[in-house]
C-alpha cells in the first residue's frame, strides 16, 4: 500500500520544475525592477493584512522572496498539496498522523487488507463530542466490515 499512485512521480517533477522557474524569474525580476516588484509583493500583503501587523518591516520580509528558503518552503507545500488530493471513490491520501503514543506513521498502515477504513476527523469541540456516541454506535454495527479511525484536528485556538 506504501507506493503512491502512479503519475504523482510525474505531477511532483512538474511541480518541481514550475517552482523553479517561478523563483528564477522572480529572483531575476526582483533584480532587475526592485521597485516594481517590491509594490507587487506589498500589495499582496496588504490582501493579507500581513501589512497592518504593526511589527510587520518589508525590509525584513522581501528579501526571503525567492531565495532558497523561500524555493524549498513553497516546493513542500505545492508538494504537500498533491498528496493531499483525492478522487471520488480514490484512496484518501497518505497524510502523516501521530499515535496516543507519540509514534509518527501514515493513514494507510491502518488499512487491512481489502476492508474500508473510516476516516472521522475532528477535535474536541461540543458538536464533535455531542455525535461521537453515534460514531460508536456505527463501530458496533460495522466493525465486522470495516475499520475507523478518529483523526484528532488540532484546534487552531488563538493564542493570548
Amino acid at each position: 500500500m506504501g507506493l503512491p499512485q502512479p503519475g504523482l512521480w510525474l505531477k511532483r517533477l512538474w511541480v518541481l520544475l514550475e517552482v523553479a522557474v517561478h523563483v528564477v524569474v522572480g529572483k531575476v525580476l526582483l533584480i532587475l525592477f526592485p521597485d516594481r516588484v517590491k509594490r507587487n509583493i506589498l500589495a499582496m500583503g496588504e490582501k493579507t493584512g500581513m501589512t497592518r501587523n504593526p511589527h510587520f518591516s518589508h525590509d525584513n520580509w522581501i528579501p526571503t522572496f525567492f531565495s532558497t528558503q523561500y524555493f524549498w518552503f513553497v516546493l513542500k507545500v505545492r508538494w504537500q498539496r498533491l498528496e493531499d488530493t483525492t478522487e471520488t471513490g480514490g484512496l484518501a491520501p497518505n497524510c502523516p498522523v501521530v499515535r496516543l503514543s507519540g509514534q509518527r506513521c501514515n493513514i494507510w498502515e491502518f488499512m487491512q487488507g481489502n476492508r474500508p477504513l473510516v476516516l472521522n476527523f475532528g477535535s474536541c469541540t461540543p458538536s464533535f463530542m455531542f455525535k461521537f456516541d453515534q460514531f460508536k454506535r456505527l463501530i458496533e454495527d460495522f466493525s465486522s466490515i470495516a475499520d475507523f479511525l478518529v483523526i484528532y484536528i488540532e484546534e487552531a485556538h488563538a493564542s493570548g
